[in-house]
């Protein structure tokens, strides 16, 4: 990876920690309109386990994991979705847009692709570089939206009822939100863990929606790695991921075990196949540096 990439990353990054660690002087006003109605002793246990949720978000941004990119985005739409609930009881419009803005910066850099790479490769070994992987486009389009309302809603609900005073509600909502929070969650980790990784003995495919195991493709097996032809009859494991597809030939025939929705599993073998990186530029430019792109088996 060339130093001005290393460069914009790294300068990301900064900016992620810097909004996270600014959050409370630009969205703290809001919140405490929101919370003001309440009683001295409820809206202090809120104020604590907000600043509890603020001081996860910025300790994630401090240590690029897999985990840790799951907490950022979810705080991210938690602190969006606070800001728009707070909105409502605020009547001064410069602390609502100022709110607004710094609620927005986060959830739009926590969620590009570039940090999303960058928290993904944190775990690379060695000469190994790793690449995110596009969700799925039904999970695009609706799932990951949905779950990420359920997970907030079910987080939410429960302590704020108890602290209004409405103690039966309230605890209902923490039985029935906290476990759906933790499904969402963790559905939403899973899709942060499927990667492509570029290794010194060739290129693996790490998607379990798509493959049983994490499968090596070799070296030696490797022809090219380009964009994908709109006529491809390339095994699809894109799972109908939007933007750019890319294509791996293979020089021979490769078998392997692909996710099945029931317990057996099925052998496949294939010459060619897709896959969709939220950055298929950089993993293009990564792939010619180490002779993927147009490799002769030796």
């Amino acid at each position: 990876m060339d130093i001005s990439l290393r460069d914009k990353n790294f300068l990301l990054l900064i900016g992620l920690r810097i909004i996270w660690f600014a959050l409370p002087l630009g969205v703290g006003p809001l919140m405490a309109d929101g919370l003001d109605p309440l009683e001295n002793t409820p809206r202090s246990v809120l104020s604590v386990i907000l600043w509890f949720l603020w001081g996860v978000g910025l300790f994630s941004t401090f240590v690029p994991r897999p985990l840790s990119l799951t907490g950022v985005r979810f705080g991210g739409v938690l602190c969006f979705i606070l800001t728009f609930w707070a909105a409502t009881t605020s009547s001064t419009a410069s602390v609502i847009i100022i709110a607004f803005v710094f609620a927005t910066v986060a959830l739009v850099i926590g969620s590009s692709a570039m940090i999303g790479d960058l928290f993904i490769d944190r775990i690379s070994y060695g000469n190994e570089r790793r690449f995110l992987l596009r969700a799925p486009a039904a999970v695009t389009s609706f799932l990951r939206p949905a779950t990420y309302l359920v997970s907030v809603v079910g987080l939410v609900a429960g302590p704020y009822l108890l602290a209004d005073g409405r103690t039966v509600a309230g605890v209902i909502a923490c039985v029935i939100g906290f476990p759906l929070t933790f499904v969402g969650l963790r559905s939403l980790h899973q899709i942060n863990r499927r990667w492509v990784v570029l290794v010194p003995a060739g290129l693996v495919l790490h998607d379990h929606l798509s493959l049983n195991e994490p499968t090596l493709f070799q070296r030696s097996e490797i022809e090219s790695v380009g964009p994908a032809s709109a006529d491809t009859d390339a095994v699809d494991f894109t799972q109908g991921a939007y933007g750019l597809a890319l294509e791996v030939c293979c020089s021979s025939p490769h078998d392997v075990w692909v996710a099945a929705v029931k317990k057996e599993t099925e052998k496949q073998t294939i010459e060619t196949f897709l896959f969709a990186p939220v950055r298929p530029d950089h993993l293009l430019v990564e792939a010619t540096r180490r002779s993927l792109t147009s490799h002769s088996p030796t």
